[in-house]
């Protein structure tokens, strides 16, 4: 079963996207999609386009990647406090300061999370791969921009330290108690010997 614990604002972008009336993203869109994001969100490849263009890629990008987020069943991610914390889940970026590079961040998130496990064959809403790949496009935007975010900062000194990918999986137990509080512990099934064939 996925789960998503969506900022308002991502979710009215998605839902005003007309884009999703179409048919479902596939793999092979999502990968590509990926890969234009990685491109031009961080400005490698991005640097011989112009800045126009590069943006429309980062935007059309980012919708396949959120789109194939919230509707593949081959993927889950965690959009919660613990793995998303320079976002408010009840609030979204926009409120926020540096909204426009915090919702760059999280789809660069999006992106790592989804890559890593269509790359696995197997869902896993550990955020280690979507903290990596949103610390990459972070570094860039701090050199080239002077953002600066204290709760990424904090993600990158964990990264620094070799102490991030712990710290995921403490982000992945967090987000299970959280939703266990909220919603209960999932029914599980019991197999019984009439059930077997």
């Amino acid at each position: 079963m996925r789960r998503f614990l969506i900022p308002a604002s991502v979710l009215a972008l998605a839902l005003a996207t007309p884009a999703l009336a179409s048919e479902p993203v596939t793999k092979a869109q999502v990968l590509d999609a990926i890969r234009t994001f990685d491109a031009n969100a961080s400005g490698g490849v991005a640097d011989a386009t112009p800045a126009k263009d590069a943006n429309d890629a980062v935007a059309r990008a980012s919708n396949t990647i959120l789109r194939f987020s919230l509707e593949s069943d081959d993927v889950v991610v965690d959009l919660g406090a613990d793995s998303v914390p320079w976002c408010d889940v009840k609030k979204g970026v926009g409120d926020l300061s540096n909204s426009g590079a915090r919702g760059l961040l999280l789809a660069a998130y999006l992106s790592g999370c989804v890559k890593a496990q269509l790359d696995a064959g197997k869902q896993n809403p550990n955020p280690y791969a979507g903290w990596v790949a949103m610390l990459r496009i972070y570094h860039a935007i701090k050199i080239r921009e002077g953002v600066t975010i204290p709760e990424i900062d904090a993600l990158m000194a964990r990264q620094a330290d070799g102490t991030l990918e712990a710290y995921a999986a403490e982000a992945v137990q967090r987000s299970t108690q959280n939703l266990r509080k909220a919603y209960g512990t999932p029914a599980r099934q019991v197999e019984t010997a009439s059930a077997q064939p």
